[in-house]
């Protein structure tokens, strides 16, 4: 029997990147995924190709269940339908990863400079209100679905770079209330056994990356694979509430519990 055979699965932004690469791996696992996010068939994000449905056909193909269910993650009432639908269908959710994102610069203007106060306010949206306050929200109706079995994981995709920032002020902001409140949601979800976790991957050759020319021999890059693999290496461990607040990264996770990316590789974190 694959490791998650009968889990059930949320995995939001999940119609590209991190989240379509963690919504594949769970589907390879055996689990029911519902992938969210606003990029559905004849309606995608930043003219991006891909949806939340090919994701969803994807981890079907591998072996799970993909359903693909629109939501926008900053929209309260969206995220009740979703976790509302989720209840009717099977009464609980075993497996939580938040990857939704709104902070790519690619769709923002970048105004006069880099500086903080030289960036639009709009940056701050994208970063904070479509980054760690969505996090919150979904987590919100998520986790009455897992303390009512007194058994869950919650896996919050983040970014840390240990005594640098992160990126730019905005961006190292919001990776860094990300981690925090992982840690807050950990401490008050323990007495639940209801572990959260903070997962940093490398630098990804995602969608946006591969088109903009980067590939294998561009350095120490990984495919969304590799989060996708730590992400199912946790929610197979039985003792993973032991890690329970921590921010681990993809690198130290693939040594720990001892898978690669595809080619075979353990790519190292990345530095900045």
């Amino acid at each position: 029997m694959k490791s998650l055979q009968g889990k059930i699965a949320v995995v939001t932004g999940g119609s590209r990147g991190a989240g379509r690469g963690i919504a594949f791996e769970l589907g390879s696992a055996g689990a029911t995924v519902y992938v969210t996010g606003r990029s559905v068939k004849g309606a995608t994000t930043d003219n991006r190709p891909e949806t939340i449905e090919e994701t969803a056909e994807g981890v079907t193909v591998r072996g799970g269940k993909g359903i693909a269910i629109r939501c926008d993650h900053t929209n309260d009432s969206d995220v009740r339908k979703l976790f509302d639908q989720i209840e009717r269908e099977h009464g609980r959710i075993d497996i939580l990863v938040n990857s939704v994102f709104g902070g790519s610069e690619s769709s923002l203007p970048l105004g006069d400079g880099r500086q903080f106060w030289k960036r639009p306010l709009d940056h701050w949206d994208a970063m904070m209100v479509a980054g760690p306050q969505a996090y919150l929200l979904t987590t919100r109706y998520a986790v009455p679905l897992m303390t009512q079995q007194h058994k869950g994981l919650i896996v919050n995709i983040t970014f840390f770079i240990k005594d640098k920032v992160s990126g730019n002020l905005y961006y190292d902001l919001a990776m860094n209330a990300i981690n925090r409140m992982t840690l807050g949601m950990a401490k008050e979800l323990k007495d639940f056994n209801v572990s959260a976790v903070a997962v940093c991957p490398g630098w990804m050759r995602t969608e946006r990356v591969t088109d903009s020319g980067f590939g294998p021999k561009d350095g120490a890059t990984e495919t969304t694979a590799y989060v996708g693999r730590a992400v199912v290496a946790l929610a197979s461990d039985t003792t993973v509430s032991r890690l329970s607040g921590d921010v681990l990264m993809v690198a130290e996770l693939a040594k720990k519990y001892g898978f690669t990316d595809v080619d075979g590789t353990q790519p190292l974190p990345f530095e900045g």
